[in-house]
């Protein structure tokens, strides 16, 4: 991957394994996060507003990472605020995802959007909270050797690569506006 930030304008350019590795990365992504439509409410008023009536505790421990509990210490609280707010932070990321998706389809270099550049820091920040939960890397995990052996090696690898590019993209500070 390469990023020219020149003339407030951001080119960025893959390799098509890389953008390969993304399409694969976002498909996956997209089939955790999507919203069931099973729990769709048949209330108007909630489908409107983004209401989940049916909402509960995620059992996968990604979609607990992505979408943590409120208040930890309080159940009903959390369930309550979960009740509120999941539907349409499930929505914003299959939504970021599919842009993405989109954006990759077409041939590199392409010149972002301030509003790209957000989708794909976003999206990175939720493959990286995705893969690094499965690794179960935490905040305070040291940098540690992986043996070549080690059967999660090209994971931890993945891994680092995907930081390394939302780094490079939040190190461009791509901030203004369109």
């Amino acid at each position: 991957m390469e990023i020219d930030y020149s003339d407030h304008h951001l080119r960025v350019s893959m390799e098509d394994i890389e953008v390969r590795i993304l399409q694969d990365l976002a498909s996956q992504l997209l089939d955790l996060t999507t919203p069931d439509s099973a729990s769709d409410s048949r209330d108007p008023l909630a489908q409107l507003v983004g209401i989940d009536p049916n909402a509960t505790k995620p059992t996968d421990p990604v979609l607990n990472r992505l979408y943590p509990d409120a208040y930890p210490e309080d159940h009903e609280a959390s369930l309550e605020f979960r009740r509120f707010t999941e539907r349409s932070l499930r929505d914003a990321s299959t939504e970021r995802a599919a842009r993405l998706v989109e954006l990759i389809s077409h041939d590199s270099p392409w010149t972002l959007t301030t509003a790209q550049w957000r989708d794909f820091v976003g999206f990175l920040n939720d493959l990286r909270l995705a893969l690094g939960t499965r690794l179960e890397i935490s905040d305070s995990l040291e940098v540690q050797e992986i043996e070549e052996n080690d059967p999660n090696a090209p994971l931890f690898d993945l891994y680092g690569w995907l930081t390394w590019m939302q780094e490079t993209f939040i190190g461009k500070g791509y901030f203004h506006e369109d």
